[in-house]
């Protein structure tokens, strides 16, 4: 019953707007690999451009995922640290993050997740949150999908240069270069962050500081052989350093992380009339070396992703087919000087085809089927999407949609190591949003969602083991977005998401709060010159992953103002927890006070 009413209530309190709305904003979204207007779209989907990101100031790119629907996020101790994203409630290790179409999951942790907390946000174009079960069109992982796009230089050269510095001694450089002649396209971008940080553990009563460092180059060339035919190759490596408390025995807390990451990838794609190819190379190394300390004997891992993507593409008479497939390759080891704790090499292969179509362009509706082979067993995964656009009048627009879908997570290499029985875990789930738009000045997007997992993979201390449980872990809730803009001045919104979660033992999971909300704006003066924007948020209902206790809710206000003197050139200055709020994230690790930046950024 309680289901029931939550889902009638997204669709009651849009009763008033249902006398009101036309053709729906085309806005087009990758992420369900078409270039699909979101007004056929019938999944959830939010997207953040490169306007909406500038605005929103962070230099992390975690702190702008935390502004959208459905997503929560941890972090132990500032910048660098070990952080979680929750999508829908989902742990990240069943969130699939791509980079410029690859997959930049870690495999040499204990479960395979993104390391998040070392991406920037000021090479980031474009932001994709695709949220509920995406298996089928993903594969492994794919509790939901984060697809984050890089810049591309638009202009035939352009060139960018940045720094920011504030407290804690946080310095932010950057410098871009890109353009195109002929044929050749290019971009190159160098990121350098560093942080002296602050003491991240509670337990450290020595007050030294937990500081990290990370150095980001990236390299893109693209070539157009036709209007048809064009190649793209890419090279992405980070290096980070990161200070951390309590490691080796007895403990120190003078310990240091290091994490080197290595992404290279070439595509292809080939396009014909209504035909359409795309084939994707790429691999992922990672290494790390964790426990360094003059107290502690250090271990290291290493980790590889080699992938095959093709997804091909054919418009027919009665709408269009999509179909794929994939080939996967984790490679996996663990040790210490003159040991080897675990080696490992997982492969799977998978195929899926989709058809996107509509019933009298009154109703459009996708019927997706993907099959893959793992190395214990087959598995199967489908969805089905509908949207349905009405036509209220010739500035406000409505659209009512639902989704249907399964997913899937396959053991990481380090489980697998553990116990070769381990089948994957399985995921199902279905929403039903409704969006509504009134030209610019207001926009309205609910969603009440309902998702379960089967199977899941805990770690067994009986017999130091990973298995698998044989009860359901669910979670439901209500996504809320609201926002407008009044005459291109003065933007303004506000989401909200409430989450109901339970694992296996009807217990609330632990860092996935019950309720966040954020509520910004973007306010111009002085002819655009100057822009005024701002974040508060506020999250409730947390509890610790590791003592289950409830964490104190909080609320954190966000200031970012940007001042153009030329076309060329903009000073900056931001504030985050302007209100110096006391809270945790994380039982036992504290996090960022107030704290104020200054920036310049030089463009040509």
């Amino acid at each position: 019953m309680k289901k029931t009413l939550m889902a009638a209530a997204v669709f009651a309190a849009a009763q008033p707007l249902m006398s009101v709305a036309k053709g729906l904003e085309e806005i087009h979204v990758t992420a369900s690999r078409l270039d699909v207007p979101k007004s056929q779209l019938g999944a959830s989907v939010s997207v953040l451009d490169a306007a909406d990101i500038e605005r929103l100031g962070y230099s992390s790119l975690m702190d702008v995922l935390r502004t959208l629907p459905g997503v929560a996020a941890t972090n132990s101790g500032g910048a660098g640290k070990v952080s979680s994203l929750f999508l829908r409630g989902e742990s990240s290790f069943r969130t699939l993050v791509l980079l410029d179409g690859v997959n930049i999951a870690d495999p040499t942790g204990v479960q395979v997740s993104a390391q998040l907390q070392h991406l920037q946000a000021s090479d980031i174009d474009r932001i994709e949150v695709l949220r509920g079960p995406q298996g089928m069109l993903y594969g492994a992982g794919a509790g939901g999908v984060i697809n984050i796009i890089s810049k591309k230089a638009a202009a035939p050269l352009s060139a960018t240069a940045s720094i920011e510095a504030g407290r804690y001694g946080t310095r932010n450089t950057g410098v871009s270069l890109g353009g195109s002649h002929d044929a050749w396209s290019f971009d190159l971008d160098v990121l350098d962050f560093s942080t002296g940080g602050f003491n991240a553990r509670e337990s450290d009563f020595s007050g030294e500081e937990d500081g990290y460092d990370t150095l980001t180059t990236r390299v893109r060339l693209g070539y157009q052989f036709s209007e048809r035919l064009s190649l793209e190759g890419q090279y992405r490596r980070t290096d980070a350093e990161t200070e951390y408390d309590n490691c080796g025995f007895p403990p120190s807390n003078d310990c240091l992380s290091q994490f080197d990451q290595e992404i290279v990838g070439v595509s292809g794609q080939y396009q014909a009339a209504s035909w359409n190819h795309k084939l994707t190379l790429s691999q992922q190394e990672i290494d790390r070396k964790e426990g360094i300390s003059p107290e502690a004997l250090p271990f290291f891992t290493n980790g590889e992703i080699r992938e095959v993507n093709y997804v091909g593409s054919n418009r027919l008479a009665g709408g269009k087919l999509l179909w794929g497939g994939e080939y996967e390759q984790l490679n996996y080891f663990t040790g210490s000087v003159g040991v080897t704790y675990g080696d490992e090499v997982l492969e799977s292969t998978g195929w899926f085809t989709e058809w996107h179509s509509d019933f009298a362009e009154t109703v459009f509706y996708t019927l997706g089927y993907r099959r893959d082979s793992l190395e214990t067993e087959d598995h199967n995964s489908w969805r089905v999407t509908a949207a349905l656009p009405v036509s209220l009048g010739d500035t406000q627009q409505l659209k009512y949609r639902a989704s249907f879908g399964t997913g899937y997570r396959a053991p990481s290499p380090y489980e697998f190591s553990t116990n070769e029985a381990l089948g994957p875990e399985t995921s199902q789930g279905y929403e039903l949003g409704l969006e509504y738009r009134w030209a610019q000045l207001l926009q309205v997007e609910m969603t009440y969602f309902e998702q379960e997992i089967t199977d899941a993979i805990f770690y067994d201390s009986v017999f130091w083991r990973y298995d698998q449980d044989d009860g359901e872990s669910k979670s439901e809730g209500l996504e809320l977005s609201l926002g407008g803009d009044l005459n291109n001045k003065l933007a303004w919104y506000l989401t909200g998401t409430w989450l109901d979660t339970e694992d296996t033992t009807d217990a609330q999971r632990g860092g996935v709060p019950r309720r966040v909300y954020n509520v910004g704006f973007s306010q111009q003066w002085f002819s655009d010159k100057l822009t005024l924007n701002g974040n508060w948020q506020r999250v409730e209902g947390r509890i610790d992953g590791f003592t289950q206790k409830g964490l104190e809710d909080y609320s954190k206000l966000d200031l970012n103002a940007v001042y153009r003197l030329s076309p060329n050139l903009r000073i900056s200055l931001r504030g985050e927890n302007l209100l110096d709020r006391r809270y945790r994230e994380v039982a036992g690790y504290y996090t960022t006070g107030a704290a104020v930046y200054a920036g310049v950024q030089i463009s040509l």
